[in-house]
């Protein structure tokens, strides 16, 4: 099965590496299955955005024709190719009619509710997520929108952002540690205002838990107050993304409840959970599928239950143990690459044998060989 995946971002790009790179590298030794990857955005872009900075004019322009080339190669790979896997970015109407013609089963992937904005963006949405053979959805929640929006329901398939449990340090039992009780919140500069939003309840906690202590990881570092000092900002990496986790006792999600955060898929969760850490979220789309309330953690649904939530983890190590165990074998056995590579795999092959035999004449990905990403 030849493969042609047009990515929305490089590894950089967390969404890209998370469900397409990730994938790819797991699927690499199968001799049934060859790929071949180009980026949408450029590596400087996608450290740009990841930064929390606008690319600047010269790479806002040379991003355009970088994107006009990413259409064509996509346009190109359809006659060589048994699937087309399109990650987030939505096709112009015309590429999408072209696909439609040339008959290459399509799969499209979403895992933020690239929905919502203009017109013309829920109009690209509607007419990729119908022309699609397979539509990958990170949560019950996007996969009911893309219905509502026209997708054959049969056609549909969840596959949540995964994580890799074997490679994320453990929280140690008991604690990270004596004298302190630490809260944890991992994203980026652009989703710093939900933590800003609830930090005057973490404030308040902290002023009566004097062993209180914040881990924020990615966060656009904002004033903390007298507080100052217990909060620890780190900026993000991938090796402190496997680490930092197992050094909070408890990690935070909060969101508002509105379209656009109702289409997320819950993956801050899904990190506190492979670390063995106690969860509190907000109860808002994804989060109430990936949280066990009382199982793995709380929903903080109501002012002060953030506050009310945190002084009872604090007060009850045992508790902030067994919400951790039950949320790494929660990840190991729902959110793991373990698992979900082999549905990834299933939704391209199922993609595959609705499609037609490519027409191999004008080149391709050589037959047995390694599935090669190519980062334009």
């Amino acid at each position: 099965m030849r493969v042609f995946f047009l990515t929305e971002g490089t590894r950089t790009s967390p969404a890209s590496r998370i469900r397409v790179y990730n994938h790819l590298e797991r699927l690499a030794g199968r001799t049934d299955f060859e790929a071949r990857a180009v980026s949408f955005t450029g590596e400087a872009a996608c450290r740009a955005l990841v930064d929390g900075k606008k690319p600047c004019p010269p790479l806002r322009a040379a991003e355009k024709l970088r994107q006009l080339a990413a259409w064509s190669s996509l346009r190109g790979a359809a006659r060589r190719s048994d699937v087309l896997f399109v990650q987030r970015v939505l096709p112009p109407a015309g590429t999408i009619a072209r696909l439609a013609r040339l008959k290459t089963p399509l799969v499209y992937d979403f895992d933020d509710a690239v929905y919502l904005g203009r017109a013309e963006r829920e109009m690209r949405f509607r007419a990729v997520i119908r022309a699609a053979a397979s539509v990958i959805a990170v949560s019950r929640f996007a996969a009911d929108e893309a219905i509502r929006r026209g997708a054959a329901p049969e056609r549909v398939t969840v596959i949540p952002s995964p994580v890799d449990c074997a490679a994320v340090a453990r929280r140690p039992a008991g604690g990270t540690g004596e004298s302190s009780f630490t809260v944890g919140w991992i994203g980026s500069p652009a989703t710093t205002s939900y933590l800003e939003a609830v930090w005057p309840e973490l404030a308040a906690f902290a002023a009566d838990c004097p062993r209180a202590r914040f881990l924020f990881v990615g966060a656009r570092p904002f004033d903390t107050g007298t507080l100052k000092e217990r909060v620890r900002f780190e900026t993000w990496s991938e090796e402190k993304n496997r680490t930092l986790p197992a050094q909070m006792d408890a990690g935070i999600m909060p969101l508002p409840d509105d379209p656009w955060c109702r289409g997320k898929g819950g993956y801050k969760l899904i990190q506190y959970m492979s670390a063995g850490v106690a969860c509190l979220a907000s109860p808002v789309g994804a989060n109430l599928e990936v949280v066990e309330d009382g199982v793995c953690g709380f929903f903080a649904a109501q002012s002060g239950d953030w506050r009310r939530h945190l002084a009872r983890l604090a007060d009850n190590p045992a508790l902030c143990d067994s919400l951790g165990a039950a949320g790494r074998q929660r990840a190991e056995t729902v959110y793991d690459y373990a698992v979900t590579s082999g549905q990834f795999l299933s939704a391209l092959q199922q993609a595959a044998a609705c499609g037609r035999t490519p027409d191999t004449s004008t080149g391709g990905v050589t037959p047995g060989q390694s599935p090669a990403v190519e980062r334009k």
